[in-house]
């Protein structure tokens, strides 16, 4: 019976974790490049009971409840607005744009909604410099004359370094298929990286938004609150039966 409480219990703290997550989704279903996270439940070993004594037999396994065992982020492509604004820019396959930080780290979005700094420095939208590269070496993206082009393969026109050398495409990398990236903030993403090979569309003037479907996120949350409802009642339960058996039975 006391393992009983334990198990619920369990299954209400994964159930808290995957409202976190959901919640987090639903913050961000208007966050331009968001990529979706979802739990990952996994169980406890199983308990294998079995009869003792006179033609004694194995009755079965007994679970012992659940953890959340991680949280896996979802790649797939969010829903493209056409914003008719020339520092809005999609990116259509397994392919990120790479951006830099003020302490020199690297980080790969989809969030293409870029502005220009006090400078005429291509940046993002919180403040990251956007790199292009040349002769495959990545540098940060300058328009001096205000004005920017960006053709279908990721080509750029206008666009300058730091030295005033042409710019001649944005920097883009893909995600290994094997690979693990972790998430930084709300669209940014940390670790190894690769050429982009195949298929591969840039356009300018739109801007992807998230992959967030708010009626699924809604229903998770729903199936969600109601196993956390259950688990609760199964911890009022056992303890109103240990009451009346340490309370009743113990005083017969």
């Amino acid at each position: 019976m006391i393992r009983g409480l334990y198990t619920a219990a369990a299954g209400m703290m994964a159930r808290e974790a995957e409202v976190d997550v959901i919640s987090n989704n639903m913050a961000n279903v208007d966050t331009p490049g968001y990529r979706k996270d979802e739990a990952l439940a996994a169980s406890f070993p199983k308990m294998l009971l079995s009869r003792i004594g006179e033609g004694s037999a194995v009755i079965g396994g007994l679970g012992t409840g659940c953890v959340i065992d991680g949280v896996a982020t979802s790649f797939e492509g969010g829903t493209v607005r056409q914003t008719g604004n020339p520092f809005d820019v999609t990116l259509n396959g397994n392919v990120f744009f790479t951006v830099r930080n003020e302490n020199g780290e690297l980080f790969y979005t989809r969030n293409g909604r870029f502005i220009l700094d006090q400078n005429r420095m291509l940046v993002t939208d919180t403040g990251n410099a956007v790199l292009g590269e040349i002769n495959g070496e990545s540098m940060k993206i300058f328009v001096p004359g205000g004005k920017l082009g960006v053709d279908g393969d990721g080509t750029l026109n206008g666009a300058v370094d730091a030295n005033g050398r042409i710019v001649t495409r944005l920097y883009l990398r893909a995600r290994p298929t094997a690979a693990a990236w972790e998430k930084r903030g709300d669209t940014l993403f940390q670790g190894a990286s690769q050429t982009p090979v195949g298929f591969i569309k840039v356009e300018q003037g739109a801007s992807e938004g998230s992959n967030v479907n708010p009626v699924e996120e809604m229903v998770k949350l729903i199936a969600a609150m109601r196993a956390y409802e259950a688990n609760s009642k199964v911890i009022q339960i056992t303890d109103g039966t240990l009451d009346k058996l340490v309370n009743s039975v113990g005083n017969a």
